[in-house]
């Protein structure tokens, strides 16, 4: 599967709904981009890497220095009054690009840094979206069951008064609808408290609206059972990490190589009033070219073993990271089937019940089966639909972690 097919099959995942429907899921994610204070702040630190690569580029300060003499020496051509120099230090040739590249490679890191946060606040915008639906389908389902109730308990006020009933079934009712009424209390208090959540994943006030779609229906991907996670940002980010430790040593190679300096100095010299010669009080110019050596390199030795080690760690924990990715892409897919059977299930159970309880209520009406009976057959009905929502609802989170894991 290449990138462009991973591209739109995570356009199916993540947005499996109709046009009109997806784009509401498209916001959100785009404004949790746009304001999330975690990902402004991790865009913030890669502009700071980018602004250290123009910062190592410069040159060391300008050495300028003046010197009076408070005793002035006597030369052939005069005595000298001061001493004004000038000293620019120049690294080794090649020494500034190779701190350039270095802090080219980490401004690198930052940025996929960056990416991943924003790939993982994706992810949880995703998934927070599909509780949202998870918690207002749940909540329909509920109120849908209450109607039922209210309906059939003037049903049932008919059947007691035509004996086809007792008193112990309208108690029943009751009671169920009293469950109902708390089912559908404790759904909404954790609505309210998911819509808190998601608000704040988009940094917005926790009572802002929010649309949600009414469905969404089952999307059909095929998925790799063994995918390959090298365009993963986080297996990226090691081999990100292991080129700026080479550019560091690139960089640790030239430091200690000699520094060059080169200057000039300007020494004043006054004219010897009882003489008489060309070059008296003449000043003096003198161009001074000088090397810094790092005679002792142990300093430098040691930075280089540092760098093999930091290597080879690097390569131990992007295998660790590796062997993470393939367990959590396993057991999702694992997930992931178990909930297309459960849909399937559900829905083959969903309809055979709807198929069934016009029979059960025309059998109600004739006296043939007992009112409690069609009570347990709706309890049956409200655990399938529940059970189909959760079903739906684990696919969809389920196939955005693993668009995160293999989408690159």
């Amino acid at each position: 599967m290449n990138v462009k097919t991973l591209f739109f099959a995570f356009i199916a995942l993540v947005f499996g709904v109709p046009k009109a429907q997806s784009q509401t899921l498209e916001d959100y994610l785009q404004l949790a981009a746009d304001n999330n204070p975690e990902i402004q702040a991790f865009e913030l630190n890669y502009r700071l890497a980018l602004e250290r690569v123009e910062e190592v580029s410069g040159l060391p300060n300008l050495d300028l220095g003046f010197g009076y003499f408070a005793s002035e020496p006597e030369t052939r051509t005069g005595a000298q009054t001061a001493r004004f120099a000038v000293t620019q230090m120049l690294p080794w040739f090649g020494t500034l690009s190779a701190r350039q590249r270095y802090a080219t490679s980490l401004a690198d890191n930052e940025f996929v840094e960056f990416s991943i946060a924003k790939r993982k606040l994706a992810l949880s915008v995703a998934q927070a979206y599909y509780t949202l639906y998870s918690l207002q389908a749940k909540t329909r389902i509920i109120e849908s069951q209450i109607k039922w109730v209210a309906l059939n308990q003037e049903r049932l006020l008919s059947a007691i008064e035509a004996s086809k009933a007792s008193l112990s079934d309208m108690l029943k009712l009751e009671i169920r609808l009293i469950d109902l009424k708390q089912k559908k209390l404790t759904l909404e208090h954790q609505l309210a408290a998911e819509r808190s959540a998601f608000n704040n994943l988009l940094n917005r006030e926790a009572q802002a609206e929010l649309v949600v779609v009414d469905s969404l229906p089952l999307p059909k991907v095929d998925l790799p059972e063994t995918p390959d996670f090298s365009n993963n940002p986080e297996l990226v980010k090691f081999d990100k990490l292991f080129a700026s430790v080479t550019q560091a040593e690139a960089l640790n190679q030239k430091e200690r190589l000699p520094n060059l300096a080169v200057g000039v100095d300007f020494l004043t010299v006054e004219q010897r009033p009882d003489l008489v010669f060309d070059d008296n009080g003449k000043d003096i110019l003198m161009p001074r070219v000088s090397l810094s050596i790092p005679v002792f390199s142990k300093k430098y030795s040691s930075v280089s073993a540092q760098n093999k080690l930091k290597q080879e760690r690097i390569d131990l924990q992007k295998q660790q990271r590796i062997n993470v990715l393939e367990d959590t892409y396993s057991r999702a897919f694992a997930r992931l089937k178990e909930a297309q059977l459960s849909f399937e299930l559900q829905s083959e159970s969903l309809m055979r019940i709807e198929q069934t309880e016009t029979l059960l209520l025309s059998q109600f009406a004739a006296n043939s089966l007992a009112f409690e009976k069609l009570v347990e057959w709706k309890e049956l009905q409200l655990t399938m639909q529940l059970r189909l929502v959760d079903a739906t609802v684990q696919c969809y989170s389920q196939y955005a972690l693993i668009n995160y894991l293999i989408h690159p």
